[in-house]
């Protein structure tokens, strides 16, 4: 099947490429992609395969590429990847966002803060797509079904920032998270829902890896709030210093 479909590929139209995969249940498409994944066996190329015969001009292309999407997301999350296939993945999923309709885009950035709020993390490296998707939406002209209604592409993202900063980050992404925010483009109000979550979370760090989060904090702060992460940062210390020399009175 994967040879049919690589082959089909290389032709100029994507006419007989469209059709076969149409005769193909997704779950089986995206179990296929699975198994080359994991054996290393030319999964981009089948992935480049796939997304060219799935436009997103076409409802029923459009939800197979959805589906196929999230499906290389869980592989790279998974570590069950070479190194070299994941970042082939990766870079194909970066490239591909572009293409995808803002309906898509939000479900996209709706199952990512699901993930990160259920602590279903495995190794974080699909995060690196999370700023690409959310500058992509807000890009959009048009109005997106969001909830009940519809928005912007600017509100959707702001409605999904303001969703996972209210949400639980595991510990061992903060850093990662707080990073990942700086390549998003927010306005001033965004940018107070992301320093105000890094803030509160701090307290639930190990000492040595506060250092690191306050230099991405820092970094962050360039783009607003500089005076509210920095009173953070002292307040946090203050009380570190003050619930130390409780310690050491009780001890003597």
């Amino acid at each position: 099947m994967d040879q049919k479909i690589l082959s089909l590929a290389g032709e100029k139209t994507a006419d007989k490429l469209q059709e076969l995969l149409q005769a193909v249940k997704e779950d089986d498409l995206a179990n296929l992609l699975q198994n080359q994944a994991v054996k290393g066996k030319a999964a981009g190329a089948l992935l480049r395969a796939i997304f060219k015969g799935s436009p997103c001009s076409e409802e029923a292309g459009a939800l197979r590429r959805l589906k196929i999407y999230v499906r290389s997301i869980q592989l790279v999350e998974s570590g069950d990847l070479q190194k070299e296939v994941a970042s082939e993945i990766l870079g194909l999923l970066m490239v591909e966002v572009h293409n995808f309709p803002g309906s898509l885009l939000v479900e996209l950035a709706s199952e990512f803060v699901s993930v990160i709020k259920e602590g279903r993390l495995k190794n974080g490296k699909s995060l690196e797509l999370l700023p690409i998707i959310l500058t992509t939406l807000a890009a959009k002209k048009e109005n997106v079904a969001y909830g009940k209604g519809e928005l912007s592409g600017e509100e959707c993202k702001k409605q999904l920032i303001n969703t996972l900063c209210s949400g639980r980050w595991d510990r061992q992404y903060v850093i990662q998270l707080t990073s990942m925010f700086k390549d998003v483009p927010l306005a001033a109000e965004e940018v107070e829902f992301v320093t105000e979550k890094v803030l509160r979370m701090f307290s639930k760090l190990n000492l040595q890896e506060i250092p690191p989060l306050v230099y991405q904090l820092l970094v962050f702060s360039s783009k607003g709030n500089r005076k509210k992460a920095l009173e953070g940062i002292i307040t946090f210390f203050n009380e570190l210093d003050k619930q130390h020399n409780e310690e050491q009175s009780g001890d003597e």
